[in-house]
């Protein structure tokens, strides 16, 4: 989570994440797999191995959080992640 301070003295709040849609998910559709198709063939146990998959590489400095959000976090907000 970042935080800016802006012209009138307020603080701007911005976090980001990464979302992992699978099979348990309500909605089974994102802007990555409009269908769901992917994402209902992913388990619970595949979800969490990719995340972690992702989480090391940022670990490693192999990639930005930013970046892997941008291209791999199934919520719509991934599509307007700035690093």
């Amino acid at each position: 989570m970042a935080s800016a301070g802006s012209a009138a003295g307020e603080e701007t709040v911005r976090a980001s994440l990464i979302v992992i849609k699978h099979e348990g998910s309500r909605r089974k559709a994102s802007w990555k797999d409009p269908e769901g198709q992917v994402i209902s063939a992913t388990t619970r146990a595949d979800a969490a191995m990719r995340l972690g998959e992702l989480l090391a590489q940022i670990f490693v400095g192999r990639a930005s959080f930013a970046d892997i959000a941008a291209q791999h976090s199934d919520c719509s907000s991934a599509r307007r992640a700035t690093s």
